[in-house]
């Protein structure tokens, strides 16, 4: 059993997570003793180091110790406590964690209100190439209110590198948020505290009714299954999107099993495709303590109940007068997200760089050019006068030639995020230069918001229509069109009206 450990699919932070597991039984089991003898203010310090200069890892804590009665059991395989309704239910945990990590390791420990000390090392080569399944113990005199333990792994098999160490820290204040909320139990991590950042409600008027009543989106959850196991929890709206974290957190007594850091569980019952909102702006904590979780606690057992538990949460979210699934699908913050610098740039550099790429004496010539006066008969409108560009903050611009029939275009791009601008695109002719235009498309319109701002989406097609379209206007007007502008201000009515509403 201790030469397969180290072959199991464990992730770093679940396999220390069994050693804080451990940690929180024998303080959450012995919380009054350790007060009697420490006084009100006692809080359990937990103390993670991984060292890779010695090529270490040390997990310590101030909690009640091993008592010499659990001595022997608690280093049998597969001999769970007498009392296994908390974290330490299989027997399993600290020997799998252990020998996954390293093929040496040693535990320290002492246990409250006894005098005795008592230390083993695990070499699992050599119990593994002898046979022999006796351990040497080593006992050292204590006062009796002395109390710790200390696990200590070597000759690693598994070195945290920095990426890693990053993601260690962040999973487990993830995993065990509950413990860390009041204050009692103390993570530390190289020295560092870790913590875990509450995710800020949305709090926002229904999508459809911009100007109602505000709400705060977070639904409380407490569903029966047909089997009659029990879900309690929330699911709410994040006022940030963030497709990295959202998601839900599945809480086993109080620890997270599924859903901690990156690895939130997202079904799509309930978040849809990667490209929509829901994905990147649900987010929840539910716990499921009448299921199980596997001996590793890094899933559920799910009793092939899955799809009852998913169909039964989408039901409850989808209904009544708040519904968050829906909320959270269709609802746009009135306050515009911008296009990052960079992603902007990047995305004008392509376009423009697909521009030059078409340049050269091999393009083809031979089309005929426009005719010299085109017939559209346009609707009985008077003119609509170009709206002056007004002086938004300007996300990216970019300037670029265009050849097009042996003749070169000068384009002025920018995108922009002008809520005072009531136009999706601004084109500008410069009558001194018929071959020079200025284009604009603004992210504020709310057909860029509707439609522009979901997760993953591709933009480059957008703003390759209105340079498009900015460019059909100067040709339309040198082929003999009256009021080619037209066509653009209707684009812009379309898009801001009719073309930007969605159904309810």
């Amino acid at each position: 059993m201790l030469n397969l450990f180290p072959n199991m699919k464990y992730q770093p932070w679940y396999a220390l997570g069994e050693l804080v597991d451990n940690a929180i039984q024998s303080y959450i089991a012995n919380r009054d003793s350790l007060r009697d003898a420490e006084g009100a203010d006692y809080r359990l310090r937990i103390e993670i180091e991984v060292d890779r200069v010695s090529d270490t890892i040390t997990v310590r804590d101030n909690a009640a110790g091993i008592a010499s009665a659990d001595w022997q059991r608690a280093f049998r395989v597969a001999d769970p406590p007498s009392d296994n309704s908390g974290l330490s239910q299989f027997g399993v945990g600290m020997k799998a964690a252990c020998c996954w990590f390293a093929k040496r390791w040693s535990v320290r420990s002492s246990a409250l209100g006894e005098t005795e000390g008592r230390a083993v090392v695990f070499d699992v080569p050599m119990i593994v190439e002898t046979r022999d399944e006796t351990l040497e113990v080593i006992t050292e005199s204590h006062a009796a209110s002395v109390h710790f333990t200390e696990v200590r792994m070597e000759m690693l098999y598994r070195k945290p590198q920095t990426r890693t160490i990053s993601k260690i820290h962040a999973y487990l204040g993830g995993i065990y948020r509950q413990f860390l909320r009041n204050g009692d139990v103390v993570i530390t991590f190289n020295g560092d505290a870790i913590e875990y950042v509450e995710p800020a409600v949305l709090t926002a008027p229904l999508w459809s009714d911009p100007e109602g009543e505000m709400h705060t989106w977070r639904h409380e959850v407490n569903l029966r299954l047909d089997s009659g196991r029990r879900v309690l929890g929330f699911v709410g709206i994040r006022e940030k999107g963030a497709t990295a974290s959202a998601g839900l957190a599945l809480f086993y007594r109080n620890k997270v099993v599924t859903g901690a850091g990156e690895e939130t569980y997202r079904p799509r019952e309930i978040f849809g495709a990667s490209n929509d909102f829901r994905s990147q702006r649900l987010f929840g904590e539910l716990h499921m303590d009448d299921f199980n979780v596997t001996y590793t606690k890094d899933a559920l057992v799910w009793y092939d109940e899955e799809d009852d538990f998913l169909e039964a949460l989408r039901a409850e979210l989808e209904g009544g007068p708040w519904p968050v699934l829906r909320q959270a699908k269709e609802y746009r913050s009135r306050r515009v997200e911008k296009t990052p610098q960079k992603t902007a740039s990047d995305l004008l550099e392509s376009v423009a760089s697909s521009f030059a790429a078409s340049r050269g004496p091999e393009q083809d010539q031979t089309e005929p050019p426009l005719p010299t006066s085109i017939e559209v008969e346009f609707p009985k409108v008077d003119a609509l006068p170009d709206q002056p560009f007004t002086d938004e903050v300007v996300s990216a611009n970019r300037s670029m030639t265009i050849q097009r029939h042996g003749t070169t275009w000068h384009v002025d791009f920018e995108l922009t995020a002008d809520e005072a601008n009531s136009n999706w695109l601004d084109v500008r002719e410069d009558m001194s230069d018929p071959r020079a235009i200025q284009l604009k498309v603004n992210q504020a319109h709310p057909f860029m918001r509707a439609y522009c701002e979901l997760p993953g989406t591709e933009l480059e097609p957008v703003y390759r229509v209105a340079i498009a379209l900015g460019i059909g206007q100067a040709l339309a007007r040198q082929g003999g069109a009256t009021m080619p502008s037209l066509v653009v201000h209707a684009t812009n009515e379309l898009l801001r009206t009719y073309l930007s509403r969605k159904a309810v």
